[in-house]
C-alpha cells in the first residue's frame, strides 16, 4: 500500500487521520483493495453504497484492505525457530484463507436508529458489504487472473468487481453485542471459515 505519508485518495486520507486506523493500514503485508460498490453505475447496480449511503451524514468514507489473519501469522515464528506442533494453531480447513479482509466505514448520524446509535439494519448491511468485498477478493485471486487484486478504492471498476461472476448472500446472521455509536469509524473484519462446493461460509466481527 502507499506509505502513510503519501495518501493517494480521499478515503485513505481520511482514515489516516485516525491513529488506530493508520496503525492498521501501515501494518506489514497490508494491501489496499478496490471497492467497486462505491462507484455509481448506469445499471443502478451497487446504488445503495455508491449513492444512497455515500453522503456526508451516512457513510462518506469506506476503505478495504487485506492483511494476514492473526493465527495464520503465528504459524511462522519470527525468530526462525522451528514451530512446536503441540502449540501451533490447527491447520486451515480446505477452501479457507490465511488472510482476512477488513473494511473501514466512517459513519455519520444519518444512519441512526436510536440517538447517536447506528440502526441495526445498517450494521447488518456493513457486514454484508464487507463480506462482498472479501468474496470479490477470493474470486479475483482464484478464478480470474485478469482481475486486479489491489488498486485505489476510488478508481472505477467493472461491474461485479471484474470477475464476471455474480456473488449473492444466501443467509446472514448477526449477533448484536453492543451499540454502534455515531458519528465514528468502525472496522469489519471478514475471513473464510470453510467452502462447501460453490458455497463459501464466511465469518466476521466488528
Amino acid at each position: 500500500m502507499p506509505p502513510p505519508s503519501t495518501p493517494s485518495n480521499p478515503d485513505l486520507t481520511h482514515f489516516l487521520t485516525h491513529p488506530w486506523c493508520a496503525a492498521l493500514l501501515s501494518a506489514p503485508d497490508t494491501t489496499l483493495l478496490p471497492t467497486p460498490s462505491r462507484v455509481p453505475k448506469k445499471s443502478t447496480e451497487d446504488s445503495f453504497f455508491a449513492t444512497t449511503l455515500r453522503t456526508g451524514d451516512t457513510i462518506p468514507y469506506m476503505l478495504s484492505f487485506t492483511s494476514p489473519r492473526p493465527h495464520a501469522a503465528s504459524l511462522s515464528p519470527s525468530d526462525g525457530a522451528a514451530a512446536d506442533p503441540s502449540t501451533a494453531p490447527p491447520a486451515l480447513t480446505p477452501g479457507t484463507s490465511d488472510e482476512q479482509v477488513s473494511t473501514l466505514f466512517s459513519l455519520g448520524d444519518g444512519v441512526n436508529g436510536y440517538p447517536s446509535t447506528a440502526h441495526g439494519g445498517l450494521t447488518a448491511s456493513l457486514f454484508d458489504e464487507a463480506m462482498g468485498v472479501s468474496m470479490m477478493r477470493l474470486r479475483c485471486s482464484s478464478a480470474s487472473p485478469k482481475c486486479t487484486a489491489s488498486s485505489s478504492p476510488s478508481s472505477p471498476q467493472p461491474q461485479g468487481g471484474g470477475t464476471g461472476m455474480d456473488i449473492v448472500t444466501a443467509s446472514l446472521r448477526v449477533d448484536f453485542l453492543r451499540r454502534v455509536g455515531t458519528p465514528g469509524v468502525v472496522v469489519v473484519r471478514v475471513w473464510v471459515k470453510e467452502r462447501r462446493g460453490r458455497r463459501w461460509v464466511l465469518e466476521g466481527e466488528m
